[in-house]
């Protein structure tokens, strides 16, 4: 599997408010208007700063820790399926309306995205993949 880049790393929060305001300060992120329909939506408030994006989450019960998202190519997931099922790694699939990711964890429980862009291709394969 060709992982193309690191896509966003997830990051929980006490306060999206004060989060935002802090990245956007301290290191010059700003949100990204066009995922803002998934903050308002109860899903995380994207930030970005040229390549680099975090997705800020309201902190409820998660301990510390963040999660890992790649991106890759939608055929990507054609290698990737197969590889978890024979190795017995549970996963779940996240349709995001212009993305589709799956998760899954590492042996130390550390949490994974793979996602990718390319929405009505990826989101086929995941449905075939079923």
């Amino acid at each position: 599997m060709n992982i193309t880049k690191i896509d966003h790393i997830h990051v929980y929060v006490d306060d999206i408010e004060k989060a935002e305001r802090w990245y956007q300060e301290i290191l010059g992120f700003t949100r990204d208007s066009l995922l803002y329909f998934w903050f308002e939506q109860g899903g995380p408030l994207v930030i970005r700063n040229s390549g680099a994006s975090l997705s800020l989450f309201l902190r409820k019960s998660q301990h510390p820790g963040h999660t890992m998202a790649f991106a890759v190519q939608a055929s990507a997931f054609l290698e990737l399926i197969p590889t978890l099922k024979f190795n017995k790694i549970a996963y779940t699939v996240s349709d995001h309306d212009v993305s589709m990711s799956l998760y899954f964890s590492d042996l130390s429980g550390n949490k994974i995205e793979i996602t990718s862009w390319e929405y009505t291709q990826a989101k086929q394969i995941l449905e075939n993949a079923g």
